[in-house]
């Protein structure tokens, strides 16, 4: 149910979930856009309180918590900068990892139902920074041909 503040209702939540314990972080990119879809207040800076007020439209508060509106309908939990690149390095380099590529690492983010406004430059960030990665990438991947 939507607080009587007139934040936006969220849609249908994904169905998959990572078993996070997300802890609110002081200081979060979310505490602007809680703040704003909560009381309507906005930064005294006037730069941010205009990409506050412009991007709001796309967030939601449920539980408590807020949500990014997907087009698909679907609500993704927005967690903090450092709980993302976690998530990241837990898929990438994780037991069932495969070292995939950011684009790759980004959508399984997603899939999994979180959101954080960085995760493309993380998760390049993260690919181009793994040794494993730069060691195998050197490597030719394609079949000899047979005479």
């Amino acid at each position: 149910m939507a607080p009587s503040s007139g934040a936006p209702a969220c849609g249908p939540t994904s169905g998959a979930r990572l078993l996070l314990a997300l802890e609110p972080q002081e200081g979060c990119w979310t505490e602007d856009f809680k703040a704003y879809l909560l009381r309507g207040t906005l930064s005294e800076k006037e730069e941010d309180a205009e990409r506050v007020a412009r991007l709001a439209t796309t967030y939601c508060i449920q539980n408590g918590e807020l949500y990014q509106r997907r087009p698909n309908d679907v609500s993704l939990q927005c967690i903090s900068k450092e709980q993302g690149r976690e998530l990241l390095a837990d898929i990438h380099r994780g037991d069932c990892g495969h070292h995939s590529l950011s684009c790759t690492l980004m959508g399984k983010a997603f899939r999994s139902g979180l959101y954080w406004p960085t995760t493309l430059n993380d998760a390049t960030e993260l690919v181009r920074s793994c040794e494993a990665c730069e060691f195998h990438a050197k490597q030719i991947h394609q079949p000899t041909q047979g005479l």
